[in-house]
């Protein structure tokens, strides 16, 4: 491509909505341009790059029998329910198994990030790709698997896969501005959406259930004044909350000490339109706002939920349901049971690890990828066997964020002058600079190379503008491809060439055996 007739120019400054380096280079760079509600539209240079991405993947998956389609959808779901009615239509044997499908589309996101330019763009670039198989799925799922890590691996972009719902999981690239938070174990491989994310909850020592005692506290409608008013820990309260869905009411009981966390919240409620339970409401199920407990609520209008934050503890003060009033030596099940048990506590740092009891640390990140399980078909989706019997259809699917991708490479790679294409996802193989090229013997050393270079199967951003050196190496140096050629006066009349990798400040003087060399470097996969 001749930067002479490129369409999209490089800017010295960032535009000022641009917050993330991505953002910034990226525009700066002529790879991208923002548009309204988020959306960007992709210059020549950016879609190279996408194009470098898509064609690895694309490769990878020819390789695993892939085949490509494409779904007229918009939306993630649309698309994952019409395939799987394609899916209905056309697979009826065991012979046509396993099926690898996959298709690179555009899907617009539900809640877009305007901050975080590609990593929360209004659309994006998306792959998917989906598995069909029997119960035996294991197998194909673990080379999918393999493809999607190994993107990531030659972007060299740090990911964790994280639970991210039952029987899903996400890719997350741990980023200060991320939209999700994920947790960590310090000491296993246990990773999970901060909202999927569990707790261990070790036994304390046992204690003698007193017996229940009415106690006055005035003004003391918060767990902070009942902890200072009684002169106990917050971990010996039980906190309740209280919240309606359509006029029907729900208490969740959980120790003082912890936060309920909303969205766990939401899934136990089967709605995220639920609301603090009006004064009238409370008063209807025989609740009082600020000394409410379960005790002597009317359990047929009202249910309760229960956190396991409950079986760590005893003798625990809770309200009376009448003002300025507490009981004392409130205890489970003795003096209540929850309707249902159910993991409703918003994990902490520090928290101990579900599965080893290491620190959990809490890391806000962007969402990569993203994972189902193999599952059979819902509705399912019936296939003759070798006998002839119908079998369940098993589905796996995997979706990533290709623009996004594109975002976090040059996040993890870019300095003060530009960006760092790792050469797996660079959009060109090398930038070649001419410098004096009005000059014949410049020129013909310069379209000499640039047929080298073509021939041997590389790319060539081929920057021939009228423009002074500083000006031109600057705009390499932003725009990031990994090793730069330079043709000048001095090197035609040397018979060299003059190379420098991107990542390296050492300027080479090359012969045809050292340019041979350091191309090799590029040729590799």
């Amino acid at each position: 491509m001749h930067f002479s007739q490129l369409f999209g120019k490089t800017l010295r400054e960032a535009p000022s909505e641009a917050q993330l380096s991505s953002h910034q280079l990226l525009v700066r760079g002529g790879f991208v341009r923002g548009w309204q509600d988020g959306l960007f539209a992709y210059l020549p240079l950016g879609q190279a790059a996408l194009q470098r991405l898509e064609a690895r993947v694309q490769n990878r998956l020819a390789a695993l029998g892939g085949q490509p389609l494409v779904v007229p959808a918009v939306y993630e779901r649309d698309s994952a329910k019409m395939l799987l009615d394609l899916a209905r239509r056309e697979i009826d044997s065991y012979r046509q198994l396993p099926m690898v499908l996959y298709q690179i589309m555009d899907q617009k996101r539900a809640n877009p990030s305007l901050r975080s330019g590609l990593l929360g763009a209004g659309e994006q670039r998306a792959l998917d790709v989906n598995v069909f198989g029997s119960a035996e799925l294991a197998a194909n799922q673990s080379e999918v698997q393999g493809l999607i890590d190994g993107l990531f691996a030659s972007c060299e972009v740090p990911v964790v896969w994280a639970e991210a719902g039952k029987a899903r999981s996400a890719a997350f690239y741990g980023h200060p501005a991320g939209d999700h938070e994920v947790a960590q174990c310090t000491q296993c491989t246990y990773a999970a959406e901060r909202s999927w994310a569990t707790r261990r909850w070790e036994a304390l020592p046992p204690e003698e259930e007193l017996a229940v005692e009415e106690v006055a506290t005035p003004g003391c409608n918060t767990i902070a004044a009942l902890v200072e008013f009684l002169h106990i820990p917050a971990s010996k309260t039980l906190k309740m909350v209280f919240c309606s869905v359509e006029g029907k009411v729900t208490c969740v009981a959980i120790r003082g000490d912890r936060t309920i966390d909303e969205a766990k919240l939401a899934r136990a409620l089967g709605t995220d339109r639920w609301y603090a339970s009006l004064e009238q409401e409370l008063e209807a199920v025989g609740a009082v706002g600020g000394y409410a407990s379960p005790i002597g609520l009317d359990r047929k209008r009202v249910r309760v939920l229960g956190d396991p934050s409950l079986h760590v503890g005893s003798n625990f003060v809770s309200g009376a349901n009448r003002p300025d009033t507490h009981l004392l030596n409130v205890n489970v099940p003795r003096d209540f049971e929850p309707d249902e048990w159910i993991d409703l506590a918003r994990v902490e740092p520090g928290d101990p690890c579900p599965n080893c009891g290491g620190e959990l640390e809490i890391q806000a990140a962007f969402s990569l990828a993203h994972h189902l399980a193999p599952q059979p078909c819902a509705p399912e989706i019936p296939v003759l066997d070798a006998e002839g019997r119908g079998q369940p259809l098993w589905w796996a699917r995997w979706s990533v964020d290709l623009g996004g991708l594109l975002a976090a490479v040059v996040e993890c790679h870019h300095d003060d002058h530009g960006i760092l294409w790792p050469i797996a996802c660079s959009p060109f193989d090398v930038h070649l600079v001419v410098l004096d090229g009005r000059k014949e013997p410049v020129a013909a050393q310069a379209e000499s190379l640039l047929r080298d270079l073509c021939d041997r199967g590389l790319t060539v951003l081929y920057d021939d503008r009228d423009a002074s050196a500083g000006v031109k190496f600057n705009d390499a140096d932003l725009i990031g491809i990994p090793l730069r050629l330079t043709v000048s006066k001095r090197s035609a009349q040397e018979g060299v060439i003059e190379a420098k990798w991107r990542t390296q400040s050492d300027r080479l003087k090359l012969d045809p055996e050292g340019l041979d060399r350091e191309l090799a470097h590029l040729c590799g996969d």
